[in-house]
């Protein structure tokens, strides 16, 4: 049985907000987003991790759909973590690290049948693991970890190496009916246009939005993957000459099936922003 509801698979800016900084949870959940991470991860220092775990409980009043990201599987905080939310009954994780359907599994033969699932791809196992974990009944959608894939890997975290990363991930996303992956956070807060740049990046190689860490970076990654005014001019276009079903040239370029089709797709997207729909 999969998952009720699959609340993620529309989000463009999920917002991160550390575990041990309760005060934050409403101001994340009012900030735009249109999903919050409360993050016992690499947002908690070690020493706070276990009382971060007791603020969990908010997240039972939050609005935006809301997911824990628990620490990674086989590390001295997981165990802990899996029962605290087990036992405030939360249904929703971000998977760090994740490598195998097989812990996928695992987490819902603890947490029940109806637990949905951000598997966050951060190391070489998981992207050679990508089609099986997007594949996975559970898992609503995948997320990409530049920074930790790079350490996994001993490289640096080279535009190609992020590129080559987040188009596997679409792939595997697409091939298993599932929304196009979120990209990982920037930790860009100030330049707004360098932040703009690397979510164009990322909506060219597949991305279907990006992980936030800050409320600032929202509205600008939200607008990033909305089609710009442009592009929907060009779509409207399209769709003008075509309405005869004869071939024409548009902006010099013969528009054929997969073009319409496109432009079509663009149309419904800016339409369902313009409405409130992310």
């Amino acid at each position: 049985m999969s998952p009720q509801g699959n609340q993620l698979c529309s989000a463009v800016a999920p917002l991160f907000v550390p575990a041990d900084r309760p005060e934050r949870f409403d101001k994340a959940d009012r900030s735009g987003a249109d999903a919050v991470i409360i993050d016992l991860e690499d947002a908690v220092v070690p020493a706070a991790k276990e009382g971060a775990r007791s603020n969990l409980r908010q997240a039972l009043t939050l609005r935006n759909p809301t997911y824990v990201r628990v620490n990674a599987a086989g590390g001295n905080w997981y165990d802990g973590d899996i029962a605290a939310i087990k036992a405030l009954g939360l249904r929703r994780i971000c998977l760090p690290k994740a490598e195998s359907p097989a812990t996928v599994d695992a987490v819902v033969q603890t947490l029940g049948d109806d637990v949905e699932i951000i598997a966050l791809v951060e190391t070489a196992r998981g992207l050679e693991a990508a089609a099986a974990l997007a594949g996975h009944s559970h898992v609503a959608r995948l997320a990409f970890g530049p920074a930790d894939f790079a350490l996994d890997l001993g490289v640096a975290a080279s535009e190609a190496l992020k590129a080559h990363a987040m188009m596997r991930l679409a792939v595997a996303s697409k091939a298993a009916g599932k929304a196009l992956p979120l990209d990982g956070p920037s930790f860009e807060v100030t330049d707004t246009a360098k932040l703009t740049f690397e979510c164009r990046q990322a909506l060219d190689h597949g991305a279907g939005g990006k992980l936030c860490i800050h409320p600032a970076q929202i509205a600008h990654v939200i607008s990033a993957f909305q089609p710009s005014d442009e592009q929907l001019r060009w779509a409207q276009r399209v769709l003008d000459a075509a309405q005869d079903g004869a071939a024409r040239l548009v902006d010099g370029r013969m528009i054929d099936a997969p073009i319409i089709a496109r432009a079509r797709a663009l149309l419904l997207r800016g339409h369902s922003q313009s409405s409130g729909g992310v």
